[in-house]
């Protein structure tokens, strides 16, 4: 898709992008009510930057001047602590076109001053002294949220360098050799699957499962393999033979939701399967914590049942899995 003017922010801070979606969960829908709350006065006009620049971070949609929270910004509307805000804030930056690209290159070249404007200006569609403003806002975001820093005068992606590996996309899920001719099954179906997107973004929306996304793509990009996602799958690689399709699902302290997060995790796989009409697609689940010795027989019906594949991660560097699953697994173990 190509990159409009319209795609990059013209707010200036990003702390109080997000105090928009704070703003709309307490009721505030118009440009002028948002303005109002995050303390601007510019009779609505600033409030309306504010309001585009929520949408572009995914926080919330707009109909005729009246704002509505998305799940994501729902679920930014629960945090109370700054730290936290700016957190999630960082991860929606990365999740946006705009800034995807921006940190990409930064995490490739460590560029110096000069060299990522520059680049930006190359990127910006619209004209060069526009572009000088939207840059100023890009270095006010990436810097805000800390997920830059500067080394001998160097741009330096400071972390989630894995989010920036990943592309969104559909057509490299037929792209080998083996499935080129290959279309969805339900191509339709691919673009209205309605039912369960507003839980997938909620759950998208999770810290953990936002860092296993950016963890796993990391360490599929360093074997190698070019990471893609698109709205219903969280991951998937493939290479000339062989896709696999790539489930993460959180799982809390304790893992005893492990049985429950996993089932849905079957469920979907298989959906993703059928809808993108890939019979022989290599499935895996993957979790932040180890399985508890009691619910070692899922993971044999996981494997042998099921020719599901297991990873978890408790460091989200390494990533460790037992024998039968490094066998489904394959090159891409």
């Amino acid at each position: 898709m190509t990159i409009r003017t319209s795609d990059f922010p013209q707010a200036d801070r990003l702390i109080q992008v997000g105090m928009v979606a704070t703003a709309v969960s307490k009721g505030k829908h118009t440009d002028e009510e948002i303005e109002d709350f995050i303390g601007l006065g510019s009779l609505g006009r600033q409030g309306r930057y504010y309001r585009l620049a929520a949408e572009i971070l995914g926080l919330i949609i707009n109909e005729s001047n009246h704002a509505i929270l998305t799940d994501v910004g729902r679920e930014f509307a629960t945090l109370s602590n700054p730290s936290s805000q700016m957190e999630f804030l960082g991860r929606c930056l990365i999740e946006t076109r705009v800034f995807h690209e921006g940190l990409k290159y930064i995490n490739k070249y460590s560029p110096n001053d000069k060299k990522l404007k520059l680049w930006f200006r190359n990127f910006y569609p619209g004209a060069e002294t526009t572009a000088n403003r939207r840059f100023s806002t890009f270095l006010n975001y990436i810097n805000e949220a800390k997920l830059v820093e500067k080394v001998k005068g160097e741009h330096k992606l400071g972390k989630y360098s894995g989010g920036t590996l990943k592309i969104n996309s559909y057509k490299h899920l037929h792209g080998s050799a083996m499935h080129k001719n290959i279309k969805p099954r339900l191509p339709s179906v691919v673009e209205n699957i309605t039912y369960n997107v507003s839980a997938l973004k909620r759950e998208r929306a999770n810290k953990i499962h936002w860092e296993l996304v950016a963890a796993k793509s990391q360490h599929l990009h360093s074997l190698g393999f070019q990471p893609y996602e698109n709205e219903q799958i969280d991951l998937y690689v493939n290479n000339d033979k062989e896709v696999i399709l790539y489930e993460m699902k959180s799982l809390n302290q304790e893992s005893s939701n492990f049985i429950a997060q996993t089932r849905k995790a079957v469920s979907q796989l298989y959906e993703y399967r059928y809808i993108f009409n890939l019979p022989h697609a290599n499935l895996c689940i993957v979790t932040n914590g180890s399985i508890l010795d009691k619910n070692n027989w899922y993971l044999e019906y996981l494997t042998q049942d099921r020719s599901i594949a297991y990873e978890w991660t408790r460091d989200f560097v390494n990533f460790n899995t037992d024998d039968k699953s490094k066998v489904i697994l394959g090159a891409f173990f």
